[in-house]
């Protein structure tokens, strides 16, 4: 475990008195001390600097703890999450996970809150990832959204351009791949083996992907085989690098070795600091072309921050939250993260301004929750191990789909 420890000096009251005023809510505190557990800001410098603006914004002093390992870390809530000593704010995982925790009290309601969060500029839509039987039990820490982000100069030295229908991709692979080009990289991680299925899926028809998540339909069912079959060939055809370690998988992108990697946005920041790729210059994004010509899906991770019902410094926590989308703290997370929480923070960065230009445009683009959090957790799990033979040991489709079928009937009864 990782602690990062940042206090710093200043204050806000008189911008909290008038959003209170606005919304009606009692005046936030503006002293004090609140834990705040995460499992995704591991520089410390980073953390100094986010945790300094959010001192400005609110005059609670944020002490960060950085668990580097998800297993651990999910232990670690669950041993403290009843006692008083508790992290007031920690970040969790949006769904059934998010669910459970409500659902048994572990969690404070956020619901009186949201007014606090809409006038700062968090959209109203983002609610509903975080509601459990009509009530908020979450904000956004982060708002992440995948697409293909794609090594500008790769595409022109091969002659290709952004493809604007599923065919058109298919034959840019080709031709990248001519051109002595990896076309698609991938990372060796087995949770995420399921980016490219959601992606594919959604891709086919994404009514069958929300079909899949809630159970209407099987994962035998033909529609599913046929994507499949779909991602094996590119597999067969060399589409697709040997997965790899995600760092190196950086480097490779950015020297050109591979072309394409169907990422987060905040991954065009790492790019940028640690290979100097130019946004809109040398990376930029697109998203997966429908196979029918329907909207394009952008699917999104909704990482939530909450606050624990039993810790002793839930009103620490719950000031500190109303503060958390000012405009300071919000440009820290812009610059230093490449998260854009709300819509009123300027975004220099221009791949991540064209990844969010993407997600308002609801004539041409769908936004989707991911599978990871959309799924329950026990199905989840097993469809991931599935995937991954799938991906990395060329196991049979349908031996791979009757395994997470066979899950799933347990699990929706």
């Amino acid at each position: 475990m990782t602690g990062i420890l940042a206090a710093c000096g200043g204050g806000n009251t008189a911008g909290n008195a008038e959003n209170s005023a606005k919304t009606g809510n009692t005046p936030a505190q503006t002293s004090g001390k609140v834990e705040f557990w995460l499992d995704k800001l591991g520089d410390a410098e980073k953390a100094a600097r986010l945790s300094d603006a959010w001192k400005k914004d609110s005059g609670i002093d944020v002490v960060f703890t950085n668990y580097p390992d998800v297993a651990a870390y999910q232990t670690s809530i669950q041993q403290t999450i009843d006692d008083p000593g508790a992290p007031g704010l920690f970040t969790w995982w949006s769904g059934p996970q998010l669910e459970t925790l409500a659902k048994n009290g572990k969690l404070a309601d956020l619901t009186a809150e949201w007014d606090n969060y809409i006038a700062d500029g968090v959209s109203a839509d983002v609610k509903e990832a975080f509601t459990v039987d009509g009530k908020v039990y979450a904000a956004p820490y982060s708002l992440r959204y995948t697409s293909l982000l794609y090594n500008v100069k790769v595409f022109e030295a091969a002659g290709v351009a952004v493809p604007t229908t599923f065919d058109e991709f298919l034959d840019a692979c080709e031709k990248i791949k001519a051109s002595g080009v990896t076309p698609i990289g991938l990372k060796n991680d087995s949770w995420a083996s399921f980016i490219w299925f959601q992606q594919l899926i959604a891709a086919y028809d994404p009514q069958l992907y929300s079909d899949l998540c809630d159970g209407t339909k099987p994962y035998t069912d033909d529609a599913v085989k046929k994507v499949m079959a779909i991602w094996r060939e590119m597999f067969d055809k060399g589409y697709f690098g040997e997965p790899i370690v995600y760092s190196d998988l950086h480097k490779e992108f950015a020297t050109g070795v591979v072309a394409m990697m169907l990422e987060d946005s905040p991954t065009v920041t790492d790019l940028q600091s640690d290979y100097g790729m130019e946004p809109g210059t040398d990376i930029d994004a697109f998203v997966l072309p429908s196979m029918n010509g329907g909207k394009g899906t952008i699917f999104f991770e909704a990482s939530p921050i909450v606050v624990t019902e039993a810790s002793a410094s839930k009103e620490q926590a719950l000031a500190a939250l109303r503060s958390f989308y000012k405009p300071a703290t919000q440009t820290v997370m812009v610059n230093d993260h490449g998260i854009a929480n709300i819509s009123t923070i300027s975004v220099d960065n221009q791949t991540i301004r064209h990844i969010l230009d993407m997600t308002g445009d609801s004539a041409h683009y769908q936004l989707m929750l991911r599978f990871y959090e959309n799924t329950p957790e026990d199905l989840r799990n097993t469809a991931l191990d599935e995937l991954s033979r799938f991906m990395y040991s060329g196991a049979d489709i349908d031996d791979v789909l009757n395994a997470i079928q066979a899950k799933a009937d347990k699990v929706f009864g």
